[in-house]
């Protein structure tokens, strides 16, 4: 029991910030968006616009977390972030006008989402384990997935308790006590720690790879085709005939999927590797989004609904760690970090749009059922660019990624008073 919590208690610590810092700053403002505007009478767009101002600015905090990963390790991420982003959503509670509540909570939104979200535990993760990388996301993911669970009746149980004020002070004290272990006594090293040979070129240069870009139109393919699918999916299966308390019920239950899904993680990467299971789910979420297209079409609407609940959300369970190791095999250890930042602005970019694209089709054409079908355009298209990808593995990138070779040896764990140990 001593060995497995030496080994294991940096992922558990990590995934607990995970849980901290998503369930404050990504779930939590859904339940107090309404609660702020039914008090203060201020614009529920304009409340709603400081969560994507925040989604925006993220991206640009992730690229920045990534590039100090990379040269300084991650101790001095995870401290800013708590600090710059807990500060900020803490001095939102105090605003009294709509302006001042959407400048702070954006701005403590983008301090925590791009330097405390998978953006940064992942790439710390697969460094503190390069050789049980699988089963490390594993336990970094699974409690991740916890975060909404948590915070959505921890939100509503400290508004009725609180007020709106109180209970969003409250959460950012959760966050903190959530995410503090973690950033005080887990240390992924920097890009140089873990090779003898410095690592050279410019991200320009990184980019222009056809291993990196390929994975990166991969990315895109599957975020534009996902965020329309969850933006738009309770209306979908309203538009099949159900009730708007089944479509809610159905889509929070595939939220819930995502939880079992993520327990044939490491079975799945030992049988197909990491890209046979990544092609493996894409497929299976685009028979999940085909389903929901014949139900929009009037086939047996409830039975295929509950196919798209079950398969999507296992899926989108799965393709969480799956990403993350992923990024990890392709754009190696000297990278990781930036990368993944930069990995961040394409996705963020290419769901907006997706979401929003689908909803123009959907006014435009009466139906969603041209959505639909684009949705399962993009999931079969980002399987072919899954393959295109691997046709560049052997990218001289990746032959000059000393950093993956040398991370087959063990991680080092700083804790406080300059110890180590290894996992």
């Amino acid at each position: 029991m001593r060995a497995r919590l030496a080994t294991w208690w940096p992922a558990l610590l990590l995934g607990l910030a995970t849980i901290g810092a998503y369930g404050t700053a990504y779930y939590s403002i859904g339940v107090l968006i309404p609660v702020i505007a039914s008090d203060t009478g201020w614009s529920t767009g304009a409340l709603a616009g400081g969560f994507s101002i925040g989604m925006l600015g993220q991206g640009a905090i992730a690229l920045l977390s990534g590039r100090v990963i990379d040269r300084h390790g991650s101790k001095r991420v995870l401290l800013a972030s708590i600090c710059a982003g807990g500060a900020l959503l803490f001095a939102s509670s105090f605003a009294r006008e709509s302006w001042q509540f959407v400048a702070a909570w954006s701005a403590g939104a983008a301090a925590t989402g791009g330097g405390l979200y998978y953006n940064v535990t992942m790439p710390m993760t697969a460094r503190l384990y390069p050789e049980q990388r699988a089963a490390a996301f594993s336990v970094l993911t699974l409690l991740g997935a916890l975060a909404s669970p948590i915070f959505y009746p921890l939100a509503a149980w400290l508004i009725d308790l609180l007020g709106w004020r109180g209970a969003l002070q409250a959460l950012v004290g959760v966050m903190v006590l959530c995410v503090a272990p973690a950033a005080l006594l887990v240390h992924a090293p920097a890009a140089a720690q873990l090779s003898r040979t410095a690592v050279g070129g410019s991200l320009a240069g990184a980019l222009r790879q056809p291993v990196v870009y390929r994975a990166l139109l991969v990315f895109a393919l599957a975020a534009f085709a996902n965020s329309a699918l969850l933006l738009h999916q309770v209306s979908a299966l309203e538009a099949a005939g159900l009730s708007l308390a089944a479509a809610s019920g159905f889509a929070g239950v595939r939220g819930a999927f995502q939880i079992p899904g993520r327990l044939f993680l490491t079975p799945l990467t030992q049988r197909f590797g990491v890209r046979g299971a990544i092609a493996m789910c894409y497929t299976l979420a685009a028979t999940a989004t085909l389903a929901l297209l014949l139900a929009v079409a009037g086939f047996t609407p409830t039975a295929l609904a509950v196919y798209f609940t079950v398969v999507s959300g296992m899926s989108l369970g799965m393709l969480s760690p799956l990403n993350g190791l992923f990024q990890a095999e392709v754009y190696g250890d000297s990278r990781l970090g930036t990368l993944s930042g930069v990995n961040v602005i394409v996705v963020s970019v290419a769901g907006a749009s997706g979401a929003w694209t689908a909803g123009l089709a959907a006014s435009a054409a009466g139906s969603y059922v041209l959505p639909l079908a684009g949705a399962v355009v993009l999931q079969g298209a980002a399987v072919l660019a899954l393959r295109w990808q691997e046709a560049a593995s052997a990218s001289p990138l990746l032959s000059r990624e000393s950093g993956v070779e040398a991370s087959k040896g063990a991680a080092v764990l700083h804790v406080p008073g300059g110890d180590t140990m290894s996992s």
